[in-house]
């Protein structure tokens, strides 16, 4: 598995007024940095709080699926379907290549 390079630590939601529902993580001595900024939606507010989740939830997505598409192929080989999906989304997540 390649060296991470996004913000590590836990990832959570946080609103800020009626407006914003901020990704932030906590780094070193106890900071928080903000991730992200989910804005509001033509959908409303369930949606722009979905997205916020979803960002949040990116670092341990990434690592469930390295760690799927490593057992994958070397269960079933790389050309399997389900291994080569699996590999672009990490390439589109890591900037790296499929």
């Amino acid at each position: 598995m390649s060296e991470k390079k996004h913000t590590p630590g836990e990832w959570f939601t946080h609103r800020e007024g009626h407006s914003t529902v901020y990704v932030e993580c906590r780094i070193g001595g106890g900071l928080i940095q903000a991730v992200a900024a989910c804005r509001p939606t033509a959908a409303g507010r369930e949606q722009q709080e979905a997205n916020a989740r979803l960002i949040a939830a990116a670092p341990e997505l990434l690592e469930a699926l390295q760690e799927i598409a490593d057992c994958g192929a070397e269960a079933w080989g790389e050309d399997r379907p389900c291994v080569r999906i699996a590999r672009a989304a990490i390439a589109k997540a890591t900037g790296g290549q499929p």
